[in-house]
């Protein structure tokens, strides 16, 4: 985080040069990067990888805290629906297919 907040006084002057800004929007811009950087530093995350193979892109996160089995208890419950084109139509869904409801049997 010492290296993002060093890097906004930098930023503030730049922005400070930019006179087709009122200063309302300069605060207000640094105002959101300095809130960007502060939820970016908050994140878990500690590292992504992205590895392309042949028709799919597979993301890992590697958290400090994984939870194994609440890991495993919230993939039971993941349930992946694809309705593109007309399917949905046809099958009767007349509301965004965002809010179909998933029942467990």
């Amino acid at each position: 985080m010492a290296a993002t907040t060093e890097n906004l006084p930098r930023l503030k002057s730049a922005v400070d040069g930019l006179t087709e800004m009122s200063e309302n929007e300069r605060s207000g811009f640094i105002n959101l990067v300095s809130r960007y950087l502060r939820f970016l530093y908050s994140l878990s995350i500690n590292l992504l990888l992205l590895f392309l193979s042949d028709t799919r892109m597979v993301f890992m996160f590697i958290t400090n805290d994984v939870d194994v089995s609440e890991t495993k208890n919230l993939l039971d419950k993941l349930v992946v629906l694809k309705l593109n084109g007309g399917l949905g139509t046809t099958m009767g869904c007349t509301c965004p297919k965002s809010v179909i409801e998933v029942l467990m049997v």
